[in-house]
């Protein structure tokens, strides 16, 4: 499938980094916390406020240090109950959103690597905040990663316990095509047994800064329908796709190779838009 997005996609190089808003260095902010935990002289929210402020460094310093990553979160961890600390991570406390998002935004992946690991289940609010960080630098594999697509709750299940493994998505600029076009690559796993028994089988995934949903459904004349369409906060596009779509095997008794299916995606005037 190729698609060409209209608008400026380059979110990967984001420059509203969030500033630093103390002059305390982090090393002597976490040797606060590490003696604070020791003689419990810290009042909590002057704790949970310092731990905010190491976190917030580690995640948009621009002079921060990678190696000094998992000694600042483990005493941050110390500082707070894994309740606490959990939920500071989670909280959009920094510029708007969470420190997970400045983290993966900018590019810090050992900081979201030592952060992750305190969080046992991302909370739906974390979850559309590491959406967001997923399109704004089109991130798939980490998108694919962290399981953030939101697809109907009947699908994973079915997918399960069918044995599947998970659906793969591969993504590549294409040669000779335009700056805003890329090709998807689809695998569905079970494709045929998991659209008879929920009437459709989609894939989210990020490609040019944005969030898009393919989908296969099934109307009620037994026909399979095919369906592009951009989940919130995607800029506009305007689509021009091809969907190939390959075929296993071929025609019994015949020694010709397989033939696929070719079509284009029909789309109205105008621009693709995320619903409501």
């Amino acid at each position: 499938m190729t698609s060409k997005p209209c608008g400026d996609s380059k979110f990967a190089t984001s420059t509203d980094t969030p500033p630093s808003y103390t002059t305390t260095s982090t090393s002597a902010l976490v040797d606060s916390l590490q003696h604070g935990r020791r003689f419990s002289f810290l009042p909590s929210r002057q704790t949970r406020n310092t731990v905010l402020t190491c976190i917030r460094d580690i995640v948009s310093a621009p002079d921060f240090t990678p190696s000094s990553v998992i000694p600042i979160v483990d005493a941050c961890a110390a500082a707070l109950s894994a309740v606490e600390f959990s939920d500071l991570l989670q909280t959009r406390n920094i510029e708007g959103h969470t420190a997970l998002y400045w983290a993966i935004v900018n590019e810090r992946r050992e900081a979201f690597s030592a952060l992750s690991g305190f969080i046992s289940e991302f909370s739906s609010a974390c979850s559309s905040d590491l959406r967001v960080a997923c399109m704004m630098t089109s991130d798939q594999a980490l998108f694919l990663q962290l399981n953030l697509g939101n697809l109907k709750s009947n699908n994973e299940p079915l997918r399960r316990f069918l044995g599947c493994s998970p659906d793969e998505v591969q993504l590549d600029p294409g040669d000779g095509l335009g700056e805003n076009q890329f090709i998807a690559r689809l695998r569905i796993r079970k494709f045929q047994q998991r659209l008879l028994t929920t009437g459709e089988v989609g894939v989210e995934f990020v490609a040019g800064g944005r969030i898009w949903l393919f989908q296969f459904c099934m109307n009620r004349n037994g026909r399979w329908c095919i369906s592009l369409t951009l989940a919130a906060p995607s800029l506009p596009a305007r689509p021009a796709g091809v969907v190939r779509i390959k075929s296993h095997r071929g025609k019994p008794g015949s020694a010709a190779p397989p033939s696929g299916l070719r079509c284009k995606i029909s789309m109205p005037p105008g621009v693709l838009v995320p619903a409501g």
